[in-house]
């Protein structure tokens, strides 16, 4: 028996994987922000002579993440004909482990994007997993070796995207809310 972590929006959990993408649904998510971070960093001596290109190794895995701030819709809540529809929705982080060859469009930076979709798709010839995120002026493709989409504070109840306030600005903090 599973014990749900916020009970009136059904959210059975605060973090979810690419485990749990047939659970999922990316319809209309607001993004906020997005960034691709290289966690590596310089190493730990200070004694060391360090050149950035010194590390690199094309055989070595991607340290490169791909972050998204978004306004995850939980659940939609229809209330029948002629009423307004509300929405179960979370501020939270999406990230994409070990990405690289990153292709694809963004069309605007004046109008918000919002995803409609992500999906697998057939693994390159390395045979390394291939996704691709699609929404309103957004079409982009990469491989990674999977998501996590942590939801930073329980979801609330109203319209499908959050205010700033209520959301706590833009963030890429990994941490759940429980």
């Amino acid at each position: 028996m599973t014990t749900d972590v916020h009970p009136e929006s059904g959210l059975r959990k605060a973090t979810l994987t690419d485990q749990d993408l047939v659970e999922t649904s990316w319809d209309h998510c607001r993004i906020h922000a997005l960034a691709v971070t290289d966690d590596e960093g310089p190493p730990d001596d200070p004694t060391l002579d360090y050149r950035e290109d010194d590390d690199l190794d094309p055989t070595a895995p991607s340290a490169l993440q791909l972050h998204l701030d978004l306004d995850y819709i939980v659940r939609r809540v229809d209330p029948g004909p002629m009423r307004q529809i509300h929405f179960w929705v979370a501020p939270s982080t999406l990230i994409f482990h070990n990405v690289w060859d990153i292709v694809g469009s963004l069309h605007s930076v004046c109008l918000p994007f919002e995803l409609k979709d992500l999906r697998p798709e057939a693994p390159a010839q390395s045979g390394e997993p291939c996704w691709r995120l699609e929404g309103r002026d957004l079409d982009l493709r990469f491989q990674a070796s999977g998501y996590t989409l942590h939801l930073r504070q329980p979801p609330r109840y109203g319209n499908r995207v959050l205010r700033m306030a209520e959301r706590g600005g833009i963030s890429f903090d990994p941490k759940p809310f429980a």
